[in-house]
């Protein structure tokens, strides 16, 4: 069993860096935008319709996409004032039990956002502005971070009890 945890570890290891790459590429991509159209405003005096619009779409995709990376790095902010002077027992209970309740969480956001998603492209949700985006497309970033997150929340579940006695990545 412990060696398919490992397996599952790797590959999601895998998967979850690539996100993250893209997430990272998307910013890069945001700031170059965000410099054109500086450039094309002051100089030009033309600006453009669509850097707003996409860069937002660009930044939505770095956050969900960045927070399952995050979460393998244990990057997400934790208040543990009180809990690191707790038993070492007491402390792996409560993680056990911090984590049930954030993958019910988790479930939640990413089945809601998935019906959200399916309801926009079904309907055909547009977005407000002359690009006339559909929807579905910059909300299917939301349903890629929420799933990433959740399967990392599984793992992180699952190395409490299969990790080498590591005490993190």
């Amino acid at each position: 069993m412990r060696s398919i945890y490992h397996m599952y570890d790797r590959i999601l290891g895998y998967i979850t860096n690539f996100a993250a790459a893209i997430a990272g590429l998307a910013i890069l991509l945001t700031a170059f935008m965000i410099c054109y159209e500086i450039i094309a405003r002051s100089i030009f005096h033309s600006p453009t319709v669509w850097v707003m619009e996409i860069s937002t779409y660009l930044l939505v995709l770095a956050g969900f996409f960045g927070m399952a990376y995050t979460m393998r790095k244990n990057g997400h902010i934790c208040v543990d004032f009180l809990f690191s002077r707790f038993p070492r027992a007491l402390q792996r209970g409560l993680d056990v039990l911090t984590s049930i309740l954030a993958l019910f969480v988790m479930y939640v956001c990413m089945t809601e956002s998935t019906n959200y998603m399916l309801m926009s492209r079904a309907v055909g949700v547009v977005s407000p502005s002359l690009l006339r985006v559909p929807m579905w497309i910059p909300q299917t970033f939301m349903v890629i971070g929420f799933v990433l997150l959740f399967l990392e929340m599984v793992n992180h579940l699952l190395g409490d009890f299969f990790r080498d006695g590591k005490e993190g990545k």
